[in-house]
């Protein structure tokens, strides 16, 4: 039986998600997983509790990140793996994204009040865990304040991309960026959940010009179907360009009540061997 206990791709309250690292790490043991990876969004500040509090869990815990990308007029997510989470010019540029995220919500509690919604910023920061605002942070302190039912509702009615309360970021980096940091900071980058963006070509190129590690080819949105053509593309771009690609996957986990994101913890299971496979190449960096 092929051992399946590693989901590489999840998030903290410092982000988006809903666990602080530490519960998020009892939850992965709780689990049964063994490998896994917290990869909040475009921040590091639950990097170093996941690890302590994993490895006193007996777990492997591999430092990530998922940067937020645009190409095309599209969002791209980029994840980095093994990053050195400590380095200083790093950290100096995910503080100045956490600025725009600051400035982002003021358009947001803005864009609220003009559709007869007092929201105040204290509201949010309540449930910000000193890392990046989000706009789950902006649903949660809608569901306190009774405006909405739960975070779902508050991203159907308001927040979600063309709601009336949607704000895009100011500045996006581009994919080609999120990889330089990665590498820059002795990580590997992979291509998030790629059936969002219908963009094989780009995400080809970036492969074909030695940028990109790998694929995240097993994630809860991914149905059999778009499973196997990740497969079958990985494999020809391997024999095409002469690498190997990581073949990554997660649950892209937030918190059981976050809306789509209703599934549980570790509902799509990377093998153990993969995530062992990302080790080894990181180790040879």
């Amino acid at each position: 039986m092929v051992e399946k206990n590693a989901d590489l791709h999840m998030h903290s309250t410092a982000s988006d998600g809903g666990y602080t690292p530490s519960e998020l790490m009892k939850k992965c043991h709780d689990n049964g997983l063994t490998h896994v990876s917290l990869t909040d969004h475009d921040t590091v500040n639950g990097v170093k509790e996941a690890i302590q509090a994993g490895q006193a869990l007996g777990m492997t815990v591999i430092p990530g990140i998922e940067f937020s990308t645009k190409v095309s007029g599209k969002s791209v997510h980029i994840l980095g793996y093994g990053i050195d989470w400590q380095d200083q010019s790093l950290l100096d540029m995910l503080e100045l994204q956490r600025e725009q995220r600051r400035k982002r919500l003021d358009v947001i509690l803005s864009k609220l009040k003009k559709v007869g919604i007092e929201l105040e910023a204290a509201d949010v920061l309540e449930f910000v865990d000193g890392g990046s605002i989000g706009r789950p942070h902006v649903a949660k302190a809608l569901v306190k304040k009774g405006h909405v039912r739960d975070i779902a509702e508050a991203f159907e009615l308001y927040l979600a991309e063309g709601k009336p309360c949607y704000v895009s970021k100011e500045k996006e980096m581009s994919p080609e960026e999120a990889i330089e940091w990665i590498h820059r900071t002795g990580g590997l980058a992979v291509v998030a959940h790629p059936v969002y963006y219908d963009l094989d070509e780009i995400i080809e190129e970036l492969v074909q010009t030695k940028q990109l590690d790998g694929i995240e080819i097993y994630h809860r949105d991914h149905p059999e179907d778009v499973v196997a053509h990740y497969e079958h593309l990985t494999a020809e771009w391997e024999s095409k360009y002469g690498r190997q690609l990581l073949k990554t996957g997660g649950s892209d986990f937030h918190h059981e009540d976050y809306g789509r994101n209703r599934e549980p913890l570790g509902v799509t299971r990377l093998q153990t061997s993969l995530a062992i496979e990302l080790i080894d190449q990181l180790q040879q960096r």
